[in-house]
């Protein structure tokens, strides 16, 4: 699949992904809030974003590993916020924290994947070096 048959910009800071079946946020919590986080303060953006109803929806949550790697395509190339190339569609803005949260934890501890290598790491949830969110939900 090519990315412009399964990534559609909305229009609207959305993104949708057919072959995962879900829409993400254009742009990541780096982005929107010029910090990075950890685990848990990226739970409160999301429950911000939620209450705000980010895009006309209230279920955006974080990604699972699967639609987090996902997006990782050693074939399409975009920026993180230092300008190095990081392996994300350009259909998303440039700019961005280069990583994402998952869902996916064990105990104390919670699933980055980064973009930059496709590393999945898997440090403190209290961890707050250079990391952010992706917000994403269900097309249904």
């Amino acid at each position: 699949m090519s990315e412009e048959k399964y990534l559609i910009d909305n229009g609207n800071g959305t993104i949708t992904d057919l072959k995962s079946n879900v829409m993400w946020k254009k742009t990541d919590s780096f982005q929107d809030t010029k910090k990075w986080m950890n685990w848990f303060k990226c739970q409160d953006y999301v429950e911000i974003s939620n209450l705000e109803r980010f895009a006309g929806f209230d279920n955006w949550r974080y990604p699972t590993e699967s639609e987090a790697w996902g997006l990782f395509d050693l074939k399409e190339t975009n920026t993180d916020k230092y300008g190095d190339s990081i392996y994300l569609s350009p259909i998303f803005e440039p700019g961005s924290g280069g990583t994402t949260w998952c869902m996916d934890d064990k105990g104390s501890a919670a699933l980055i994947v980064q973009y930059e290598d496709g590393q999945k790491v898997w440090p403190s949830k209290y961890a707050n070096m250079n990391m952010a969110v992706r917000m994403v939900r269900p097309l249904k």
